[in-house]
């Protein structure tokens, strides 16, 4: 890679595939309904087929600590193919009804270096982060005027995240789309 070159970056927004709605469970506890368990895998093949990288790029995960975003990413993983056991997996709970604020404080504190960051977590919180920091275009409008469960947008920087972040309209919906199993 030609080190004169500003790396870029990628910011990979994913919500949680279809939640059931038990009787006495807490939202935070919310399992993943049928429809659910079918698409989270179609979600972890789509990205395996969508989100690459070059060597050394750093990449890391950040999941929702709620079970349905968690049963989401562990069905996605069990599909991705075995370059991504290098990828730094961690659970955040502030991802959870999170402001945009919030996760624009969360993704800022990523380490120096990342290249893609993909996020798995909820709405509103999410179409909102797409409004803020993406460029208004056709797919910008596409996504977040319906961001199902099971939806993923890949936003893309010339910039580093860290940096894009910190701006609005840094990025520009790259892909969008809704995996369904």
């Amino acid at each position: 890679m030609d080190s004169s070159r500003q790396p870029g970056s990628r910011l990979v927004l994913m919500r949680h595939a279809k939640s059931d709605y038990p009787w006495g469970v807490d939202d935070h506890d919310r399992p993943l309904n049928d429809r659910g368990r079918r698409d989270a895998p179609a979600l972890g093949t789509w990205l395996d087929g969508h989100v690459t990288w070059e060597d050394g790029a750093a990449t890391r995960v950040l999941v929702s600590t709620a079970r349905r975003a968690q049963l989401t990413w562990g069905l996605a993983r069990a599909q991705l193919s075995g370059r991504w056991d290098e990828v730094d997996v961690l659970d955040e709970p502030r991802i959870y009804e999170a402001s945009v604020a919030s996760l624009k404080d969360v993704i800022a504190e990523v380490p120096a270096g990342t290249r893609t960051l993909v996020m798995v977590g909820h709405n509103p919180g999410l179409v909102e982060l797409i409004m803020m920091l993406a460029r208004p275009d056709e797919l910008r409008a596409e996504a977040t005027a319906k961001f199902p469960t099971s939806a993923v947008a890949v936003l893309t920087s010339d910039l580093q995240l860290t940096d894009a972040v910190a701006q609005s309209h840094a990025f520009r919906v790259a892909e969008f789309a809704v995996p369904r199993g």
